[in-house]
This record gives C-alpha cells, sequence and structure tokens, in this order.
C-alpha cells in the first residue's frame, strides 16, 4: 500500500517486522517506532533488527496501556516507562543513554521539521 503513496513519510507505530521490512520503510524515508516488545526474552530476531537499523530512524514509544515491557509484562504500560524504553535500546545498542536519548531527540525533531536551538 504504501509504494502507492510515494513520499509518503512518518513513524510506523510499534514496528516488530523483520529486517528487510525496515530497510524498505527506512528507504521510503520511514521512522521506525520502538516500544517495550523489544524487551521480551522471545524477542531475539527484533533485538538483532534493530541492532542493523540506522540510528537516524529510530524513535522510543510506549503505547499506554499497551505493549508493557518485560519487567512491566502483564501490567499496564504507562509513558512513565519510557525511560526503561531507552535504557534497554541504550544496552542493545551498546551506547550510554544519555547519547541516545540526545540522539533520539534529533529524530523527534527532524520528524516534525522542528529546528534545535543553538
Amino acid at each position: 500500500i504504501l509504494r502507492d503513496f510515494p513520499g509518503l513519510s512518518g513513524v510506523v507505530h510499534s514496528f516488530s517486522g523483520s529486517l528487510v521490512q525496515a530497510q524498505r520503510l527506512v528507504d521510503r524515508g520511514f521512522y521506525l517506532g520502538l516500544g517495550g516488545a523489544f524487551t521480551h526474552a522471545r524477542a531475539l530476531r527484533l533485538r538483532a533488527t534493530i541492532q542493523s537499523l540506522p540510528l537516524e530512524r529510530i524513535l522510543v514509544e510506549t503505547d499506554a496501556p499497551w505493549q508493557s515491557a518485560e519487567n512491566y509484562r502483564g501490567q499496564r504500560n504507562e509513558p512513565a516507562f519510557l525511560l526503561e524504553t531507552v535504557h534497554a535500546l541504550a544496552h542493545l545498542l551498546q551506547m550510554s543513554p544519555q547519547a541516545l536519548a540526545e540522539q533520539l531527540t534529533r529524530n523527534t525533531l527532524a520528524l516534525f521539521h522542528f529546528q534545535e536551538k543553538s
């Protein structure tokens, strides 16, 4: 369907697809929203896919009240848990949470076409 709308971009909410799907979406200009799904023990393929993604196309999200991270499994998800998602993603990508947060901020600003203030 997306091929029928050239130039369309945005965020693919709660991405959990394959590396091929991710590459096709990124090539079309999409950002990939990552939530708690990648923190679950059985999400091996998704974690491997995330490690292959360009950092400039990743966003994080909580999808409250659903899709809690592994440590909140079975509980209501809350936006307040976003920081834990960032920490888990930073660990997966072997970078500091601060550096990841800075990149995620740049990605968000780029998505919404905002300029960072100097």
